[in-house]
């Protein structure tokens, strides 16, 4: 599916995670959207209407379902089975990363249930999105979390975030990052989580040999 006929610098999806996570001006947000289940509902209710409506809609009454129904054009849903072996958000970012876009920003994929946040987090290390890992970031109302592929990369602290860390997902080796406040070298990395580092300055650089890096900026409280 690719309904976009350029290049757009950022694309946007909904999925159906807690409300309360979402993150300030969410649906004053640029580019277009994708709805993954619940996430269709609530950009409909908002007025949004999304280049893409995906997945197997069992969060949904009947009468949600029909609202949605009524008001996007049945060729721009994809409804799948309930029993499947991919998740709405996966079968939503399978879509994004054949779209013409720089970035995929992916909103109501934390809070509530740990399965359902470790799942999605862990997403860009699937065969089909890998190479598309440096596009995906999950926001919410706390948090920033992007991916980094092999080579020599540099981190921009991003406005209102407080923390750094990171995390191998899988195997990380050669893994240098020389000029965060704590700074870190190591040979090899299995999944682990460096949490509460910060930036020094507005940039932090970082480098290694292979693996997939998730990156997280966090800051206290709420909005």
């Amino acid at each position: 599916m690719n309904n976009l006929a350029k290049t757009v610098q950022e694309l946007n999806i909904l999925a159906g995670g807690p409300v309360d996570q979402w993150p300030a001006g969410l649906f004053s947000k640029k580019g277009p959207w994708i709805g993954a289940d619940r996430g269709a509902y609530y950009l409909l209710k908002k007025g949004i209407t999304p280049a893409l409506v995906v997945g197997d809609f069992d969060s949904l009454s009947s009468e949600e379902f029909d609202f949605v129904q009524s008001k996007i054009q049945a060729a721009e849903i994809e409804q799948v089975p309930t029993r499947k072996d991919f998740t709405d958000t996966q079968l939503a970012l399978r879509h994004a990363v054949e779209m013409p876009v720089d970035l995929i920003n992916v909103y109501g994929a934390t809070g509530g249930r740990i399965d359902h946040l470790l799942s999605n987090l862990w997403l860009p290390v699937e065969p089909d999105l890998q190479a598309s890992a440096e596009k995906i970031r999950f926001i919410d109302c706390q948090n920033v979390v992007s991916y980094l592929l092999p080579g020599h990369k540099t981190v921009r602290k991003l406005a209102g975030m407080k923390y750094l860390g990171f995390m191998a997902l899988g195997l990380v080796e050669n893994l240098d990052i020389p000029d965060a406040e704590y700074p870190l070298t190591s040979k090899v990395n299995w999944p682990k989580m460096w949490s509460s580092n910060e930036f020094v300055g507005e940039l932090v650089h970082v480098s290694f040999s292979s693996g997939i890096l998730m990156v997280t900026q966090s800051k206290d409280g709420g909005l």
